[in-house]
């Protein structure tokens, strides 16, 4: 059982796209074995009218189709409600209907006050909920769990913990370890050149750190390959059959338009189990 984690934030965007939530069940899933209050975070992107001149037609559509927004998020919260009391989850569900920068800012602002956040993983590079993801990795100083689709289950029997020794790779570790100590097992794989490498075990500094915590932690360095860092995660996650990747995340931009870092963007493109990340 997790035992340190309280609370829990799942994250949902409705923008009128029928596409299924697998980070409500895992969410819920997190929430009933930790023994976590859920806040359901159901949002409706609410489309806003630029030109104060449209005509009455346009505005008409505009209004109506919010609405279908608004209504479609409350069906949502309400079965995400039941599903709470079936899986015997304490929750709380918002419906705030907001555009898109009022969204970002509240679900960040929610976050700061839950230990983590659940978001579907999003494939699309520029899309709303890509944008949430950065938002909440980047400001609000909490770990997110990127999900994929047909995870319903939060399972931790085998973690795998990307690490490279940073900053970043060292919160990551820090806020998953209560995850991390009740794991059944936990790899810490490194990655680098041959000449890396050959002068240095990557993950052995940290190794002594987890022992300490409890955690059943074995090593594994990794010459990085012609597909660079991301597919060896992906076929040593596979290999071990991990249930969740811990890592942290990188942002190589130094403007406010956040552009995340290569392994990091290719592995939201293309996760094969969910994300643990910090930044």
């Amino acid at each position: 059982m997790v035992q340190n984690i309280k609370s829990v934030l799942i994250g949902m965007t409705e923008e009128g796209i029928d596409e299924p939530s697998s980070a409500l069940a895992y969410g819920l899933s997190l929430a009933q074995k930790s023994g976590a209050h859920a806040t359901i975070q159901a949002a409706s992107l609410k489309v806003v009218m630029g030109n104060t001149f449209v005509g009455n037609v346009a505005a008409g559509l505009v209004s109506a189709h919010n609405r279908r927004l608004r209504q479609l998020a409350a069906d949502v919260a309400q079965r995400a409600l039941g599903d709470a009391a079936a899986a015997g989850v304490a929750a709380s569900v918002e419906t705030p209907q907001l555009s898109y920068g009022q969204l970002v800012d509240t679900f960040v602002a929610q976050a700061r006050v839950h230990d983590l956040a659940v978001l579907d993983a999003e494939t699309a590079t520029v899309n709303a909920d890509r944008g949430l993801i950065e938002a909440l990795l980047f400001e609000s100083g909490r770990p997110l769990i990127v999900v994929p689709p047909g995870f319903d289950t939060f399972r931790h029997h085998r973690v795998l913990v990307a690490w490279d020794g940073s900053a970043r790779a060292t919160r990551a570790v820090n806020d998953a370890m209560d995850i991390l100590k009740s794991a059944a097992s936990v790899e810490v794989l490194a990655i680098g050149s041959e000449k890396e490498l050959a002068h240095e075990v990557p993950g052995a500094e940290i190794a002594p750190h987890l022992a300490r915590h409890g955690v059943n932690v074995s090593v594994k360095n990794l010459v990085v390959g012609p597909d660079g860092i991301p597919a060896i995660l992906r076929e040593q996650a596979t290999l071990i059959g991990a249930d969740l990747i811990v890592m942290g995340a990188f942002n190589h931009s130094r403007m406010r338009e956040w552009v995340l870092g290569g392994v990091t963007q290719s592995l939201l493109e293309d996760a094969k189990v969910p994300l643990f990340m910090s930044y």
